[in-house]
């Protein structure tokens, strides 16, 4: 029996200096060994009290005396304790040898694919093919489309001749009435003003009014003199149809002092004096009325109902 209690007692010294890292063990399973241990180490301090009470020697006498009865039916449970507990240490010491080795397997496959991946960047970068993946050579033998014929290779039927260098095309000298001929063209199919006003007053009356700015730009871009001063009318026309009234008042404006006197200068004051109406500058465009009325007396009936209408809406005097 006091063997038996000195094999506890060692195995309780064994648990007891087990190394440090198996105390730091922060999983649920190792917090629950602790506390088993401690547990353990509790009831051999209560065993050892009942043993020292009951005089340390008297093992002999244990069935005589009731004090230590219970003592002796604590080291079978102590011993099955203390087992159980070594073998949860050995699973979680499987476990994490497991791990280990599954941690170090997953490395070095993640090592071998960045290695492979940065091989293939390397190749596309350098434009060179794989080691090992070296054409094979001519004189190696016989292939399926050509061979070796008494040790002189033959080239495969399939095969096509070489490229001819672009060094060697003949050189077409450019001809100057090939030159010539492009001015040509863009002088002949380039519109003259006369057509472009002609399809912008067009486009006008077919209420197309992009068109007729368009084609008024366009003779802007290139014309001088009376050509100048239509576009510029039919600019403001255009502009005002599409309500953008500020530019139209500009153009009109323009289109007057291009030509006080010309066809279009009672036209382009009346046209101002309407965008400006629109844009509420009410004193100027009666002063762009009263203008139409001292330079032009004897105003063309529609324009003088326009310009009464207009006297109207500014609250001209």
């Amino acid at each position: 029996m006091k063997s038996l209690l000195m094999a506890v007692l060692a195995a309780f010294l064994l648990l007891a200096c087990r190394p440090a890292a198996w105390a730091q063990v922060e999983s649920r399973e190792g917090i629950e060994l602790q506390n088993q241990i401690l547990q353990l180490r509790h009831d051999l301090d209560a065993v050892q009290k009942r043993l020292s009470a009951s005089g340390g020697s008297a093992l002999g006498s244990a069935a005589k005396s009731t004090a230590t009865a219970p003592a002796n039916d604590l080291l079978p449970q102590l011993l099955d304790r203390v087992s159980a507990l070594e073998e949860r240490m050995r699973e979680l010491r499987g476990r994490v040898d497991e791990l280990d080795n599954r941690t170090q397997q997953q490395n070095a496959d993640l090592g071998k694919q960045i290695g492979d991946l940065d091989f293939r960047v390397q190749t596309l970068e350098g434009g060179h093919p794989a080691e090992g993946a070296h054409a094979p050579s001519p004189l190696a033998g016989p292939t399926s489309g050509g061979g070796v014929i008494g040790g002189t290779a033959t080239p495969p039927p399939s095969v096509s001749p070489p490229p001819t260098p672009l060094g060697t095309l003949p050189v077409i000298k450019p001809d100057a009435t090939a030159e010539a001929t492009p001015q040509a063209a863009n002088k002949a199919a380039r519109p003259t003003p006369e057509a472009l006003l002609q399809r912008g007053n067009a486009a006008l009356a077919h209420h197309d009014y992009a068109v007729a700015e368009e084609s008024a730009q366009q003779v802007l871009a290139t014309a001088k003199g009376p050509h100048a001063v239509d576009a510029q009318f039919l600019l403001g026309q255009s502009l005002e149809a599409q309500h953008d009234y500020q530019k139209a008042a500009l153009a009109f404006d323009t289109a007057y002092k291009g030509a006080p006197t010309g066809p279009h200068a009672e036209d382009s004051l009346l046209g101002l004096a309407g965008a400006l109406t629109a844009l509420g500058a009410k004193p100027a465009a009666c002063t762009a009325l009263d203008k139409l009325r001292r330079e032009f007396p004897t105003e063309r009936a529609a324009v003088r109902e326009r310009a009464a209408a207009l006297r109207q809406r500014a609250g001209c005097g």
